[in-house]
């Protein structure tokens, strides 16, 4: 995603999203296990926490499963910007930026983790300033947390942290 994806007109935290169930539950790269993933298989969703950031063009998410599957300190989002201070710029790129500090397109990234650790989302504007948002996890290798990032109706990133 590069160039003009539009000026931001909110940024706001959401809580209990639902979205239709999606990826491997195999085990693979700490992937949809446990108790509260096969709930949500048989409920045919699951539920999310994160940030919902609307463009006048664009509408994008990053999420992360909320329900706890065992012993983790499960996952949540938070940015430690002003989010306010974005409202009406020109966001140009979202990149995303794993606990290496390697930094690629979302549409680019082939980034897995284990065992949880740290993801950062970066959305950066016109004006080169830079609004992260990071996402943490811990667990014991078994039962990670799907994370999300979307724009409109497509899905760019699906990954387990």
């Amino acid at each position: 995603m590069s160039n003009n994806l539009g000026k931001i007109v909110s940024i706001k935290e959401i809580t209990g999203f639902k979205c239709g169930n999606f990826g491997v539950m195999d085990g693979t790269n700490g992937s949809r296990m446990g108790m509260s993933a096969m709930l949500n298989a048989l409920r045919g969703c699951g539920e999310y926490d994160g940030y919902e950031v609307k463009t006048n063009i664009h509408n994008f998410l990053i999420l992360i499963s909320n329900g706890q599957c065992c012993c983790e300190s499960w996952s949540y989002f938070t940015s430690e910007d002003e989010t306010d201070d974005y409202i009406g710029k020109t966001l140009v790129d979202v990149e995303l930026t794993d606990k290496a500090l390697n930094t690629k397109k979302v549409e680019e990234s082939d980034y897995y983790a284990d065992e949880g650790g740290i993801q950062f989302v970066n959305f950066k504007f016109s004006d080169g300033t830079v609004l992260q948002f990071a996402v943490y996890n811990s667990h014991n290798g078994y039962y990670g947390h799907p994370i999300i990032i979307a724009k409109d109706a497509e899905i760019l990133i699906e990954d387990t942290l």
